[in-house]
């Protein structure tokens, strides 16, 4: 961990005092000199920082690959298995801009730390769930924790970095924490299927060790003077309880029908309840979100563009993952390694993203990824029943490129839009905003999804001839989801009517996955002009040397 010096022994003087773990003088009288300088500290910070953010992209992007293996240890629908990730994704954007502000005002080190204590408790509470509502409550939990490291981590990159370099600062953290997309599938395809999905979870553990180790070494503690000590609670309960029952209410439609009092009833709560925020967030003094940050139009179009790629992608590896396992019957570490035509270029367009952003300027940067995963959407949505991997590769490719050069360079760019005191509340923020992209992608594309899967089942069913009534159907579209029960009504029936339903579902699906594909491609479309909002004279002056 260093090396050794000889120095002479002698006492520190009042204007001399020993330093830190940094430097430290041994019985000896040798003095460590540590690996963590102040010239080389920001890196260590990124360092320690990213790996924070490696636990949430691995836990995302790697439990998307064992859902099918959870479905059917816990006999969790397809429903249920949205809420494994939704129920994770909703209470992580609905705390970020409490954190945010929380971390402003007590420190942005000591949030990111508890923030991690909160997670890999709940991890290990994921790892011993033994009903689906066990797991999807531990989620919550964990949604939580990861919310308040991630609204830190991004404050403490940029405080980290003068801004000359800041952009290659958050470029570099947006690549160490996006190997968590490219190792997240490999991981989770090579725990479910040697160990147990149980397995992916507690690997949370030795990461969070790690973690705690480098950011208590490296990150020093930053916040904003200029804020007040308390967090605006109203606000907090009104945008929280307004964004749960939206996404519930939306997901409620495929079983209860978007005419239902429930549905009807979640969708008017969630209206009345986020047009009080709206109403009543501009008179507070401290407000938990500050839309005034929304009037600088390079804030508000790097939120657009974080916002549009991730309810792509979000959609995207849900239903891909389903896909892979349940149509083309790969196994899940083989979905994870199919994944790669994805995540490896997303890690090494990150890293290139201001290198890119300094030649062809911000605004064209994230425009051009946007582009480029709408592009990606459209080839999708052209897959076929008979389509196979080839089908998938060119468009993977497309979206990592895409994902890794609009994602990170929207992040530079929202920084740089804000007051550097303002970073803590303006990343909560972006955080929210982009994980509330993932948060629809899922309830949206799910829901648009299943309506498009029932219609098309029930034609398909009918032009078969299956004689089957409404429960007999609703079991048979769990097929895909890895349902026990399908699998116990295809066998009660005959070979070849089995073997006719069976492609008939996956016909469903694809057809199904096609429209949620299209749907991707638009919401791309509105990131494209999100990007172009941006003014390329402000982001540029924190993207050059």
């Amino acid at each position: 961990m260093g090396s050794y010096e000889p120095v002479e022994a002698e006492e520190p003087t009042d204007r001399e005092q020993p330093s830190a773990p940094s430097r430290w003088r041994t019985a000896r009288g040798l003095r460590r000199r540590s690996w963590i300088t102040e010239e080389n500290r920001r890196w260590w910070v990124v360092a320690a920082t990213g790996l924070a953010i490696v636990l949430i992209t691995v836990d995302f992007n790697g439990i998307t690959v064992a859902l099918p293996t959870i479905g059917r240890d816990l006999g969790t629908s397809t429903t249920g298995l949205q809420w494994t990730v939704n129920a994770y994704l909703l209470a992580f954007a609905a705390s970020m801009v409490a954190f945010g502000r929380l971390a402003d005002i007590f420190g942005r080190r000591r949030v990111l730390l508890v923030g991690i204590g909160i997670f890999v408790g709940a991890s290990a509470l994921c790892g011993l769930a033994q009903t689906d509502w066990w797991l999807i409550s531990a989620r919550v939990v964990q949604g939580v924790g990861a919310a308040a490291f991630f609204a830190a981590s991004l404050p403490i990159v940029s405080d980290a970095f003068p801004p000359e370099e800041r952009g290659k600062g958050i470029a570099m953290w947006a690549a160490v924490s996006g190997t968590g997309l490219a190792l997240g599938p490999l991981v989770g395809g090579f725990l479910t299927e040697a160990l147990s999905w149980r397995w992916f979870f507690y690997f949370n553990i030795p990461i969070a060790a790690v973690t705690v180790v480098l950011t208590l070494a490296a990150v020093r503690e930053s916040r904003d003077e200029t804020v007040e000590r308390h967090v605006d609670l109203v606000g907090l309960f009104t945008v929280t309880a307004g964004l749960a029952a939206l996404v519930l209410g939306i997901q409620q439609s495929d079983t209860a029908g978007w005419g239902s009092p429930l549905v009807i009833g979640l969708l008017v709560g969630a209206a009345v309840l986020l047009a009080l925020f709206f109403l009543v967030e501009p008179r507070l003094r401290d407000p938990l979100i500050e839309l005034d940050l929304f009037r600088d139009r390079s804030y508000l179009g790097a939120n657009a563009v974080g916002f549009a790629s991730n309810f792509g992608t979000g959609a995207l590896l849900f239903f891909l993952t389903l896909y892979y396992q349940n149509v083309l019957d790969y196994s899940p570490l083989n979905t994870g390694i199919v994944f790669l035509a994805f995540t490896v270029p997303l890690v090494v367009f990150e890293t290139k993203s201001s290198e890119i952003a300094n030649e062809i300027g911000t605004r064209w940067s994230m425009a051009g990824g946007m582009a480029l995963m709408a592009a990606a959407f459209l080839l999708f949505a052209l897959v076929s029943p008979t389509s196979g991997l080839a089908a998938m590769l060119v468009p993977l490719v497309l979206m990592g490129v895409g994902l890794g050069v609009a994602y990170s360079v929207s992040s530079t760019a929202g920084m740089a839009a804000v007051p550097d005191a303002k970073a803590g509340a303006a990343s909560g923020i972006l955080g929210m905003l982009r994980i509330l992209g993932v948060v629809f992608g899922v309830a949206i594309g799910g829901a648009l999804f299943k309506a498009l899967e029932n219609e098309r089942l029930t034609a398909l069913l009918a032009a078969a001839g299956a004689d089957l009534d409404a429960a007999d159907r609703a079991e048979i579209r769990g097929l895909l989801s890895g349902s026990e029960a399908a699998e116990a009504e295809l066998s009660r029936l005959a070979p070849e009517v089995a073997g006719q339903i069976d492609q008939v579902v996956r016909e469903a699906f694809v057809f199904a996955f096609d429209g949620a594909m299209l749907l991707c491609a638009l919401v791309s479309v509105i990131g494209v002009l999100g990007a172009l909002l941006v003014a390329e004279s402000a982001a540029q002056s924190d993207q050059t040397d």
